[in-house]
């Protein structure tokens, strides 16, 4: 595993070393489709597409890890998100032999209702905003490889203003399952705003990434370490409102500097899953990114953190994931999924996970 790691950090240096582009905030428009899908995928950081086995919800994420251990599985996840919005999102898939797999689900956020006013403050009434994307995947194995895609059809809605707008997630897995092994690589939201909200088009949230999970032998222990943002090198900005310290030798401002460091880590999330049992496991994450952007620096408390389990109670698997956010909230996750099979009579080979 430390030689894999040592090429993604590789990877990230010479992107890093010749860095042009800024900060990525504002660059793109209904990133809520980037949020994670599961309580799984929450309390590993927020991204999880190296992990490959029957869990149908990383499989929004990375539709290559699509496989026929996730046929005629069902899942639906409901995320208690920050201020009042809520989040959701269910999904579908189905086998159509040993090598190809397909899914269908949806997405939806909800921001909750607003008070309208005019422009002289006269409260006018309310309004309600909310965003949905309907989406259907595909994955196909060869060999200790699977590539697939994913259609997105995307559908907003914030007061009077209505977009709509189509992208593709296009991914590819290599898997070792006897030395527990998985890689992937992701290029997320290639697409294309067909109505904007007024008369300009806004590009979609597109992203490069990487990633590799390893379970080492004899260890009920998984690591994943993903690359986010691979697209642009450079995700540090200097805060232009941060109060200035004065050199109190020449009397001039000290300049924010940013370290190389910060700017190749800001692109990393890891994750670790504890695997007690079949039945039962534990999961941590941290998202460099998150609590960089979003963490105070004099109180950053549990910024970027993440924690959560998974149980198997009778035929449905049932998780939960907490992520930190800020020091104002967090982030709540609920995941349930079946293997609706195991509720036909004529069935009796279970594939549950």
């Amino acid at each position: 595993m430390a030689r894999n790691l040592k090429s993604l950090c590789a990877f990230v240096f010479l992107f890093s070393i010749n860095s042009v582009f800024g900060q990525i905030g504002g660059t793109g428009i209904m990133k809520f489709v980037d949020l994670a899908p599961s309580s799984r995928v929450a309390a590993l950081g927020g991204n999880v597409i190296s992990v490959k086995d029957d869990d149908l919800t990383l499989a929004i994420q990375n539709p290559s890890l699509l496989n026929i251990s996730m046929d005629d599985h069902f899942a639906i996840s409901y995320i208690d998100y920050l201020a009042g919005i809520n989040f959701g999102s269910l999904a579908y898939a189905h086998a159509f032999d040993s090598l190809n797999t397909g899914m269908i689900g949806m997405q939806y956020i909800n921001y909750g209702t607003f008070t309208a006013a005019d422009a002289n403050g006269n409260i006018t009434g309310t309004f309600t905003a909310g965003e949905y994307n309907f989406f259907a995947g595909y994955s196909r194995q060869w060999r200790n490889f699977s590539y697939g895609g994913q259609l997105k059809m995307i559908y907003s809605n914030l007061e009077q203003y209505n977009s709509y707008a189509a992208c593709v997630d296009l991914s590819g897995t290599y898997f070792d399952k006897p030395k527990g092994f998985t890689a992937a690589v992701v290029f997320r939201n290639i697409g294309y705003q067909f109505k904007p909200y007024s008369d300009v088009r806004e590009p979609m949230p597109f992203e490069i990434q990487a990633g590799v999970s390893e379970k080492p032998a004899h260890m009920p222990i998984r690591f994943s370490v993903i690359l986010t943002h691979l697209e642009t090198p450079d995700m540090t900005y200097i805060n232009t409102n941060a109060p200035q310290t004065i050199d109190l030798a020449t009397g001039q401002p000290i300049v924010q500097k940013i370290t190389l460091g910060d700017k190749v880590f800001r692109h990393f999330v890891f994750g670790a899953e504890v695997l007690i049992s079949k039945n039962f496991n534990i999961r941590l994450g941290y998202n460099v990114e998150r609590r960089q952007e979003l963490s105070i620096p004099t109180d950053m408390g549990l910024v970027g953190y993440s924690i959560g389990a998974g149980i198997r109670v009778n035929r449905f698997h049932i998780s939960y994931g907490l992520s930190g956010y800020s020091l104002a909230g967090s982030s709540n996750t609920f995941t349930i999924t079946t293997n609706l099979s195991d509720f036909k009579p004529q069935n009796t080979d279970s594939k549950n996970w």
